[in-house]
Order: structure tokens, then sequence, then C-alpha cells
């Protein structure tokens, strides 16, 4: 598509490209403004890469320019773009299924344990090089009520995060944001800590939400400004669910860094849900990693 309102014109018949763009509303819009101004402009269809480019005569070039800026500061500013949503995801009910699975498996942290003599993420173990344990910890719980928080933290955050990017994709950014919080806890406590629970990888779901939400406010042009309002929101929640007597509170914080890093890290990079076949891969992957880990741990040396 071609269209001349009215010819550009140069010296000796030179032309300057100003803009392209892929929209043809806004190609649209540029070639009004310029319309109006009465520059001569050609609006250029190229296919196939489908972008409409905006060509001016050279001696135009300076006041079409000049036009189009003015036009863009009273342009009403681009609306915060939509959340991918990948459909409903049964990512977190999938967790809270495998976590309820371990507990009965495992039982109650009690004295003497054999699981979680294996499996606790122990500071002092960790440091020596049982690194598998930021990972089997994640599936091993003190208590009922420790357990049955973290199913419906489950049921929430990971969910968010598996409508996002998908289940496969989900389950493995928030076990590998889980298992780097436990390491940076290790590293943080250094000895005589011992933690276990799956609230380290909710807080990572939760970070994961806030920094895929803090990005997409940013690429917005209405409120830009609010782009700190996920990250926040995210903050007050672990300072009303993260903190408390017997909370571990290095690895809610560090769950919930790394999982804003990697979210602000995914959406930065336009990461979005792919197809439903890697989706199953990177699914599978996420468990042969936490079942490699607990095969790791059962064959340690005491």
């Amino acid at each position: 598509m071609t269209a001349n309102v009215p010819e550009p014109r140069g010296p000796e018949g030179v032309e300057a490209t100003l803009r392209a763009t892929t929209s043809p509303t806004q190609a649209g819009d540029w070639a009004l403004v310029l319309a109006a101004a009465g520059i001569g402009y050609r609006l250029e269809e190229r296919q196939p890469e489908g972008r409409f480019v905006l060509v001016v005569g050279a001696a135009d070039a300076a006041a079409a320019e000049s036009a189009l800026v003015g036009f863009d500061a009273e342009a009403p500013p681009r609306p915060v773009p939509a959340a991918p949503d990948a459909g409903r995801s049964a990512l977190g009910v999938a967790a809270a299924i495998v976590l309820s699975g371990m507990f009965l498996l495992t039982g109650a942290a009690e004295p003497g344990s054999h699981w979680f003599q294996l499996g606790a993420a122990s500071a002092d173990r960790i440091a020596a090089g049982q690194w598998w344990r930021a990972l089997t910890a994640l599936t091993l719980h003190a208590d009922l009520m420790h357990l049955v928080g973290n199913l419906v933290a489950c049921l929430i955050f990971v969910s968010a995060v598996g409508r996002w990017l998908g289940g496969g994709l989900g389950a493995t950014v928030v076990l590998v944001a889980a298992a780097g919080a436990n390491l940076v806890t290790a590293a943080a406590h250094r000895t005589g800590f011992v933690s276990v629970g799956a609230s380290t990888a909710t807080f990572a779901a939760l970070g994961l939400c806030a920094g895929l939400q803090a990005v997409r406010w940013l690429r917005g042009g209405t409120r830009r400004g609010y782009a700190w309002v996920p990250l926040g929101a995210a903050l007050g929640l672990y300072a009303m669910l993260g903190v408390g007597p017997n909370a571990d509170t290095y690895a809610h914080l560090f769950g919930l860094a790394f999982g804003a890093t990697f979210g602000s890290a995914l959406a930065l990079g336009n990461v979005r849900a792919p197809r439903t076949t890697v989706q199953t891969l990177l699914g599978a992957t996420a468990l042969a990693i936490m079942g490699s880990c607990w095969a790791l741990a059962l064959q340690a040396p005491r």
C-alpha cells in the first residue's frame, strides 16, 4: 500500500526515511499529522516484514520530525499492556499434591527422623558439599499446620506463575529460584542452622509475579511511576507472612529477591509461555531434578 499526499520534495529528489512501524493505526496517525502540516510524504507498506515506512523529502525532514514530536507529546500515553495469560494452570494444585504426598511419606519433623536427617537444609551439610539439600528441604514440613500454610500459598502464588509462564516453565523457574535462595541462606547462616519447608519456593513464586508485573507497568505509558507497586505489595506480604518466631526470614527474603530478579529478567526478555510439548519437557525436567536430588540424599553418607 502506498499513499501520496502530497509528494515529498527535496533537492534533486533526495528523500529521507523518517519513521517505521508495524502498526497501521500509528502509521495513519503520522500521515494525518504531516498532511495537516502541509508536508509532503509517502507512506509505504513493505513486505514481507509488514512494516509501514514514512518517507519525506530531505528538505522537509526537520519540519516533519518536529511536527511528529509535537504529536507524540500530545498523544494519549500507551496503556499498560495486558498480562500474558496461558490459561488455567494446574501447577499450584500439582505442587500441593506433591507436597501432601511427601508429608504422608515423611511425616512431621521429629527427633531422629530419617527423612529430615537426609533432606533438611542444614547450613553445615550444604557448606560441606551437599548442595541438593537446598531442593530436598522444599518437600519437608515440620508439622501439619506448616504444610497447610504452604499448600494455600502454592494454590495462590504458584498457580499465578503457572498462568503467566505455563506449568513446565513456571515449575522450573520457581525451583531454580528457590534452590538459589536456600543456598544463599545457608551461606548467610554459615553454621548451626537447619530449615525445611516449601515457603522459600512460595515466596520465590510471589517474587516472580511481582517482577513480571513491575516490568509490565514500566512498559505502559499511563502510570509508569506505579511500577514499584507490585514489588511493594510483595514486600508487604513478606512483612505479614514471612517473619515470625519460627520463620526462616532469610530464606523467605532471598526467595522473594530471587523470584523478583528472575521475573524481571523474563519480562525484559519477552519470555512467554512456550508450546505444550516444551512445557511438558520442562515439567518433566523439574520433577527429574527433584527426584535426582532425593536420590543423592539417600545415597549420601550419614
